[in-house]
């Protein structure tokens, strides 16, 4: 019989299931409400589910001082976007283990968990989910064989970065042909697809203000500050050994300096051998950092994909990420593909905030519930109660003492960008709660647009642009 497998990917930081009382995702709400427990009324036979923890968390049962090292990685994490590869890696391994031929494959995530979702579909396009086997033997889908394909499969995806046509160069299809050939291999070996890509195709996709940028300035200054204090430590006790002070700083620096390079050029490095017609040298190259999505394109045979998207995040580094297939549009009902704006910062739309101001969260999280179980999704309702209101309470993370400093950028909507119907509610309000502010919603972005206009006038200053 075949089943719902149901995969979440949370946001940087967000690790769900750890405290009682804790700030949750929208993600991990939706986990627990789709997840097998004792206390759940989803059968097993219907569907299952797995949660993958936020890029920069720490996995449960860790103790210091290793807690401390991850720690560490966590931030260097947050900071450059390297450990995302690690969350496309297990996400996928989840699906080795857990999916059948027939089985219905959703997708969900935020923030960067979103932009984790995005790429996995970008690796279910090329080498679909094994069905055996090397040379048709049983396919194993123990943790550590499942981890061991999946790090094989996602390498594939990560020979290069998916780019549209119109902006490739002649060196960027040439190896987007290579990794073509490679996709190919991938699903011969594991049989896991034909000549049109991979066997397994999202049917729902679904993701929470997708973020354009893995980098995190913020992280990327507290990583410069702790390393910083940790040379200057190391070079006081140098300076107790040997007398020297500036020199050994100078040492540990470069040395420090020159581990970060050689692990980068490392990441980066690609090489392809036995490639049909291929000469491996003409596969040799360096990736583009993973420091934002180039895969814009949604592949058109999603069944089903929504996108929330926040009109008032106005951090840079949370720049919004285009979705679509440009002049292309398949109809239905439900619609294939909705893409839709909603009041509210970054996490005002994806959740984490106290349970007493996510309203908004829940305005975007009943959107997102009611069109996946549309289209088959189980869930246990009283497991999440939702009490969405255009009028709640809306952050703004500019404000604190982490993004005060930060680059600002308002975010750009067209004139006839589809909006949530809650947002025209928020505007037609005399007043709601802006960052503990009583004003009305007037944010400058939608000041020219259609169904928005009319509530503005020449003296509306909107709060906290």
């Amino acid at each position: 019989m075949a089943r719902n497998i149901v995969i979440f990917s949370d946001g940087t930081g967000q690790r769900g299931g750890v405290l009682v009382d804790e700030r949750r995702s929208n993600i991990y709400k939706l986990y627990r409400a789709t997840r097998v427990a004792p206390d759940s009324c989803v059968n097993p036979a219907d569907q299952t589910a797995f949660y993958d923890a936020g890029l920069g968390t720490l996995p449960g049962g860790i103790d210091s001082p290793a807690a401390l090292a991850r720690s560490l990685y966590n931030l260097a994490s947050q900071a450059t976007g390297m450990g995302i590869t690690r969350n496309i890696v297990e996400c996928y391994a989840a699906l080795v283990r857990l999916w059948r031929p027939g089985d219905r494959i959703f997708l969900f995530g935020f923030s960067r968990g979103a932009y984790t979702m995005r790429c996995l579909g970008g690796v279910l396009k090329l080498c679909g989910v094994p069905t055996t086997g090397e040379k048709g033997a049983p396919l194993k889908r123990d943790a550590s064989s499942a981890l061991r394909i999946a790090k094989e499969a996602v390498a594939v995806y990560n020979y290069t970065n998916s780019r549209p046509e119109s902006d490739r160069t002649d060196r960027q299809k040439e190896l987007l042909g290579h990794r073509a050939l490679l996709a190919a291999r991938f699903r011969k070996t594991y049989n896991s697809g034909g000549s049109e890509g991979g066997d397994a195709r999202p049917w729902f996709l679904g993701v929470f203000d997708t973020v354009a940028s893995l980098a995190n300035p913020v992280a990327i200054a507290m990583l410069t500050m702790i390393a910083l204090v940790m040379v200057a430590a190391c070079s006081v006790v140098a300076y107790w050994v040997t007398g020297e002070y500036w020199r050994w700083f100078g040492i540990i620096t470069a040395t420090l300096t020159g581990i970060g390079l050689g692990f980068n050029i490392a990441s980066r490095f690609k090489v392809a051998f036995g490639l049909p017609g291929i000469r491996w040298w003409r596969t040799i190259h360096f990736a583009s950092a993973r420091m934002k999505m180039y895969d814009t394109e949604l592949d058109e045979k999603v069944q089903y994909a929504r996108h929330a998207l926040s009109i008032d995040e106005a951090r840079a580094s949370f720049a919004r990420v285009p979705w679509g297939i440009p002049g292309q549009w398949r109809g239905g009902d439900p619609a294939w593909f909705e893409q839709l704006w909603f009041a509210g910062n970054h996490s005002d739309i994806g959740g984490s905030y106290p349970e007493d101001e996510s309203r908004l969260s829940d305005v975007a999280l009943d959107w997102m519930l009611g069109a996946a179980s549309a289209v088959g999704l189980k869930y246990d309702p009283t497991v999440l109660r939702l009490h969405p209101d255009a009028l709640g309470m809306q952050h703004d993370e500019t404000r604190g003492i982490v993004f005060r400093f930060a680059r600002k950028k308002r975010r750009t909507l067209k004139t006839n960008a589809p909006l949530h119907s809650s947002v025209l509610d928020r505007l037609a309000a005399a007043e709601v709660d802006q960052s503990g502010l009583s004003a009305p919603y007037r944010p400058e972005n939608l000041r020219t647009h259609d169904k928005a206009k009319g509530h503005y006038t020449v003296k509306d200053v909107p709060h906290a642009q």
